[in-house]
This record gives structure tokens, C-alpha cells and sequence, in this order.
């Protein structure tokens, strides 16, 4: 029985270390830079999860997604209602400039505002990225999370300051 504990315990290790919290693994940028990808224009599905603290509240929402390089990120939401969320406007830059760095790889236009944090595996690579406290992103902006592989983006996990945590995967 004690074996049997011992191997039960064993395994539940390895599972936990192997999903690691990416932010226990500060990283500095010139050791990230050539181990993430750079993308082109993406079309993907998207689903999305948006969790409210307060009200114990998860709203979902799919559809299609589309970035292109020249013009930001969309997302058409198709699920539950339809609706366009475009951004690409000045109320939206500095998300789109986030994502425009990351995709181009262009990370010394955010290494300014942001701590980075970084694992990998054979498949995947997982980029933390925290706001630093004279950044504009501080009073708003707990951390991103992004999940990728060679191919593309599969997950992005934002955290705000007010505790709403929203998580979208993305499938080919």
C-alpha cells in the first residue's frame, strides 16, 4: 500500500512540475527572443471564457479571429450574439501593440513596460509578460499569458487588475 502511495505521489509530482507557473520563471529578453516564433497573418476560430470575481460569473463567446501584420486584430464574435471587436483604433494601441511585438517579434518596443517570464517544452512555449510599475499598463494590467507552439498562438490568458480574467483559445 505504501508503494502504491509512493508511486501515486511520484506521478502527481511530475504532472505538477510539468505544468509549471510560467511567472515562477523570469527570463531576460535576449534568452526569449529566439525561442518564440515569428507569425504572419493568422485566420483562426476562437473560444473565449471571461470570468467576473466578483460575481462568480463566466461569460463564453466564439467565432472567427483574423490578424493581420499591416492592420491589427479582429475578432467576430459569432457566439452568443454576433459582434466585431476590432483592435486596430488608438483606444485599443497599446493591445495592439502588444500583439503586433510578439508577432513581429519586435520585443524591444514593450521590453520597456514589461517584465517577461518564459518556459518550453518540446511542443510549446509559454510567455508571461507583467507590467512594471512606471509602465501605463500597471494600473490596469496584472499579467498576459500567451501559449504557442512553431505554428501559432493557442491560448492567451489576461488578467486585469480588477480580478476579471479572460482566456481565449484559438484552433486552426
Amino acid at each position: 500500500m505504501n508503494k502504491l502511495i509512493g508511486i501515486l505521489f511520484i506521478i502527481l509530482l511530475g504532472i505538477l512540475s510539468a505544468h509549471a507557473n510560467v511567472f515562477e520563471h523570469e527570463q531576460k529578453l535576449e534568452n526569449i527572443i529566439n525561442k518564440v516564433p515569428a507569425f504572419g497573418d493568422v485566420e483562426c476560430k476562437f473560444y473565449q471564457e471571461k470570468f467576473m470575481k466578483n460575481s462568480q460569473i463566466i461569460l463564453k463567446s466564439s467565432g472567427d479571429f483574423k490578424y493581420e501584420k499591416n492592420k491589427g486584430v479582429t475578432f467576430y464574435t459569432t457566439e452568443p450574439i454576433k459582434s466585431t471587436v476590432s483592435y486596430t483604433s488608438r483606444e485599443y494601441r497599446q493591445i495592439n501593440s502588444i500583439i503586433n511585438a510578439i508577432s513581429n517579434k519586435s520585443y524591444s518596443k514593450i521590453e520597456k513596460d514589461f517584465k517577461f517570464y518564459f518556459t518550453q517544452n518540446a511542443e510549446n512555449w509559454n510567455l508571461g509578460m507583467i507590467p512594471k510599475a512606471e509602465s501605463p499598463s500597471y494600473n490596469y494590467l496584472k499579467s498576459i499569458e500567451i501559449e504557442g507552439n512553431q505554428s501559432m498562438i493557442t491560448k492567451m490568458i489576461i488578467l486585469s487588475m480588477d480580478s476579471v480574467k479572460t482566456t481565449i483559445w484559438f484552433k486552426k
